[in-house]
Protein backbone atom coordinates (compact mmCIF):
# COMPACT_ATOMS: atom_id res chain seq x y z
CA UNK A 1 0.00 0.00 0.00
CA UNK A 2 1.31 3.43 -0.92
CA UNK A 3 1.16 6.18 1.68
CA UNK A 4 0.48 9.73 0.50
CA UNK A 5 -0.21 12.97 2.32
CA UNK A 6 -2.59 15.48 0.79
CA UNK A 7 -3.02 19.15 1.57
CA UNK A 8 -6.15 21.04 0.56
CA UNK A 9 -6.17 24.77 1.20
CA UNK A 10 -7.92 27.99 0.25
CA UNK A 11 -4.77 29.68 -1.12
CA UNK A 12 -1.44 28.69 -2.62
CA UNK A 13 0.31 30.16 0.42
CA UNK A 14 -1.71 28.02 2.85
CA UNK A 15 -0.98 24.97 0.71
CA UNK A 16 2.76 25.72 0.84
CA UNK A 17 2.50 26.16 4.63
CA UNK A 18 0.93 22.71 4.84
CA UNK A 19 3.83 21.21 2.90
CA UNK A 20 6.28 22.98 5.21
CA UNK A 21 4.49 21.48 8.19
CA UNK A 22 4.86 18.02 6.68
CA UNK A 23 8.56 18.69 6.14
CA UNK A 24 8.88 19.09 9.92
CA UNK A 25 8.17 15.36 10.20
CA UNK A 26 11.85 14.90 9.40
CA UNK A 27 12.53 15.88 13.01
CA UNK A 28 10.68 12.69 13.95
CA UNK A 29 12.58 10.58 11.43
CA UNK A 30 9.99 10.73 8.63
CA UNK A 31 11.39 12.55 5.63
CA UNK A 32 8.78 13.69 3.09
CA UNK A 33 9.14 14.22 -0.65
CA UNK A 34 6.78 16.59 -2.47
CA UNK A 35 5.20 14.76 -5.40
CA UNK A 36 2.81 17.53 -6.45
CA UNK A 37 3.47 21.18 -5.83
CA UNK A 38 0.51 23.42 -4.97
CA UNK A 39 -1.92 23.50 -7.88
CA UNK A 40 -5.25 25.25 -8.20
CA UNK A 41 -8.07 22.72 -8.65
CA UNK A 42 -11.04 25.08 -8.40
CA UNK A 43 -11.52 28.80 -8.13
CA UNK A 44 -11.08 28.62 -4.37
CA UNK A 45 -9.18 25.37 -3.73
CA UNK A 46 -5.54 24.38 -3.90
CA UNK A 47 -4.04 20.92 -3.50
CA UNK A 48 -0.55 19.51 -2.94
CA UNK A 49 0.70 15.98 -2.31
CA UNK A 50 3.70 14.43 -0.63
CA UNK A 51 4.93 10.95 0.23
CA UNK A 52 7.29 9.58 2.84
CA UNK A 53 10.86 9.25 1.57
CA UNK A 54 12.24 5.77 2.10
CA UNK A 55 15.95 5.15 2.02
CA UNK A 56 16.71 2.01 0.03
CA UNK A 57 18.44 0.60 3.12
CA UNK A 58 15.17 0.81 5.05
CA UNK A 59 12.90 -0.82 2.49
CA UNK A 60 11.44 -4.07 3.71
CA UNK A 61 12.35 -7.19 1.78
CA UNK A 62 9.64 -9.47 0.48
Amino acid sequence: MAVRFGIIADTAEECAEGLALLARLAQLGVAVTVVQRPAQIASDRWVARARPSVDSRERPTR
